[in-house]
C-alpha cells in the first residue's frame, strides 16, 4: 500500500490539502461530505467493493465486504472531484493476511455516505509489545538487541515471535506498530475469545498457552494478559563504531501479568 496521506479542511481559504504539496479541491463541495483526513478506521455503511481481493483456489477474486466491516484507511488524497481513499483489513492474523491483495491507489469516494469513522475499543491493537524494561544495545553497541515480541490483531489474534524470529525481521523489531504490507510469520498464533479495556490495562483472554509469554492460567483452557501502560517513558542511544551513524530508541514501559515490557521504536539518523 502507498505511504498514508493526510488532508485537512481549511474553511478559512475554501481549500483540501494533501500531504505532501498534492492537488486542491473547492471545501464547500467536501466539508459535508467527506470525513476528516485524520480518520485511521471506518466501518462501512453498506456492502460495496473497496479494491480488496482474496485468493481461492490460486486466483484473486475481488471481495464484496459487507455492510459494518471494519477498515483500515491506508491513505487519502483530493482533487476537483472530491476526495478518495484506499483501504484495508488493516493488520490480521499471518494466515489470512497471505491470502489478500489490497489495490494500489486511492480510488474510493471517501464519503460520510459509505463510511462512518470509528476508534478502537482496545487501542493497543497492532502496537508491538517487546520483552524487557526497554531497548539495549547489542554485544558490538551497532544495533538494538532483539527480543521476543507480540502484537494482538484486529481480527482478534495474539501472534507471538520468539527472540530469533524478531531478529530477522528488523522492520518489525524497531516499529511501534505492525503493518499492512509487512507480513512476518510469527512464531505462534492463537485465537483470542476476548478483549477488555479498563483504564490504563488492557486483558486479552484466550484458550491455549502461548510459550514464550507469561500466561496467566485462569481454569482449564482458559489464560489471560493482562497488559497495562506504567505511563513511563526510556531512552537509548546507539553510536556506531565507525562513528557514521547513530541510532536512538524511544519507548513506553509496560508490563504483561506483572513482567516488564515495553512499546517504542528504533530510529536511525546520519550525523
Amino acid at each position: 500500500m502507498q505511504i498514508r496521506l493526510k488532508w485537512w479542511l481549511t474553511a478559512l481559504v475554501g481549500l483540501v490539502t494533501v500531504g505532501v504539496g498534492g492537488p486542491v479541491a473547492n471545501a464547500a463541495s467536501t466539508d459535508k461530505t467527506y470525513l476528516a483526513g485524520d480518520v485511521s478506521y471506518v466501518r462501512t455503511k453498506r456492502a460495496m467493493f473497496v479494491g480488496i481481493s482474496k485468493k481461492v483456489n490460486g486466483q484473486y477474486h475481488a471481495v464484496k465486504v459487507k455492510k459494518n466491516t471494519l477498515l483500515y484507511v491506508e491513505g487519502t488524497s483530493a482533487d476537483h472531484s472530491g476526495v478518495k481513499a484506499a483501504f484495508s483489513y488493516g493488520v490480521v492474523n499471518y494466515n489470512r493476511a497471505q491470502t489478500l491483495k489490497y489495490k494500489n491507489g486511492m480510488t474510493i469516494p471517501f464519503t460520510k455516505a459509505n463510511f462512518k469513522p470509528v476508534r478502537l475499543k482496545a487501542p493497543i491493537r497492532t502496537q508491538i509489545f517487546l520483552a524487557g524494561k526497554g531497548f539495549t544495545a547489542n554485544a558490538a553497541n551497532t544495533n538494538a538487541a532483539p527480543t521476543a515480541g507480540f502484537f494482538l490483531t484486529l481480527d482478534n489474534y495474539l501472534q507471538f515471535y520468539e527472540r530469533s524470529a524478531m531478529a530477522k525481521n528488523d522492520f518489525l523489531f524497531g516499529s511501534r506498530r505492525a503493518t499492512t504490507n509487512r507480513v512476518y510469520k510469527p512464531t505462534q498464533t492463537v485465537k483470542t475469545t476476548k478483549v477488555t479495556v479498563k483504564g490504563n490495562t488492557t486483558t486479552v483472554y484466550y484458550q491455549q498457552p502461548v510459550k514464550g509469554l507469561p500466561n496467566q492460567k485462569i481454569s482449564q483452557g482458559h489464560y489471560r494478559l493482562k497488559i497495562t501502560n506504567q505511563k513511563t517513558m526510556g531512552q537509548l542511544g546507539i553510536q556506531l563504531v565507525d562513528g557514521s551513524y547513530a541510532q536512538n530508541a524511544t519507548w513506553t514501559n509496560y508490563t504483561v501479568n506483572g513482567k516488564p515490557y515495553h512499546f517504542g521504536e528504533v530510529e536511525s539518523a546520519d550525523n
